[in-house]
């Protein structure tokens, strides 16, 4: 008599039809779990691309903020450049008013005295634009300081945002591969119940379903160590029943093993 509580396998569509679901429940029990294996996938591509996007966006936001510090390093280094030829200018000034000076003092010429006065006058400017510029060099120093200090706590946050994300991403992929774990063996236990086909025909079976999940949960294809051995365990378990206690590894072909 048929197992009215098998659900045959749906992956297989190759593969002889021994007992074919007749119930309504099985029916609507096959849909419900190709939806919910639907919904996870369209949940992990959705992470996938929300990272994808958040990287792309943190890459440019790093270009505008190295953008805005070299500009503000250019302005302070022009300011320090203003600020070195004033002083240059004072020192010529000064100099100036000193041979003016002598000169005046020389020939006793009020011509020459105005003059000096006058050169005396100019240092004086120059001197006190100088010392503006110096001003303002040092107000630029500190202001690309500053910016300095906030792109420190900018990328800080950044960095602490990024890895929140990298460690969400990881449990939902691992999430995933147990949930790809967990099916596999519902699918074994549900081959094992099945008492209208040979062992021989459940190894075939099994096999063939933990060769799938293999691809989709092996450390190299996105999965993780966990959850890649717990599914070699549980086809462990399966070949046992079976009567073929053969390793796992081996068990994979060339064609087959994950890459």
């Amino acid at each position: 008599m048929a197992n009215a509580d098998f659900v045959p396998n749906v992956e297989m569509p190759n593969a002889p039809i021994l007992v074919r679901p007749n119930t309504a429940r099985q029916l609507r029990a096959r849909a419900e779990f190709h939806a919910q294996m639907a919904n996870l996938e369209a949940k992990i591509k959705a992470a996938e691309k929300a990272q994808e996007k958040a990287i792309k966006n943190a890459v440019k936001k790093a270009a505008e903020e190295n953008a805005r510090q070299a500009a503000i390093k250019n302005a302070a280094k022009q300011a320090e450049e203003n600020a070195r030829r004033e002083a240059v200018n004072r020192s010529k000034a000064e100099a100036t008013a000193a041979k003016a000076a002598a000169r005046a003092k020389r020939e006793k010429s009020n011509r020459n005295i105005a003059a000096a006065e006058k050169a005396a006058e100019n240092a004086e400017k120059a001197k006190k634009a100088a010392k503006k510029a110096a001003e303002n060099a040092e107000k630029a120093k500190k202001a690309a300081e500053n910016a300095e200090k906030a792109k420190k706590a900018e990328n800080a946050k950044k960095a602490k945002k990024a890895a929140e994300n990298a460690e969400k991403a990881k449990k939902a992929k691992k999430l995933a591969a147990n949930a790809i774990v967990k099916n596999v063996d519902n699918k074994l236990k549900a081959i094992k119940s099945n008492k209208n086909i040979t062992k021989d025909l459940m190894y075939k079976k099994g096999r063939i379903i933990y060769l799938q999940a293999t691809k989709k949960v092996h450390p190299n294809r996105g999965g993780n160590d966990g959850s890649f051995k717990k599914l070699g365990i549980i086809f462990s378990n399966f070949e046992k029943f079976t009567g073929h206690n053969v390793k796992v590894n081996q068990e994979l072909s060339n064609e087959n093993r994950p890459r």
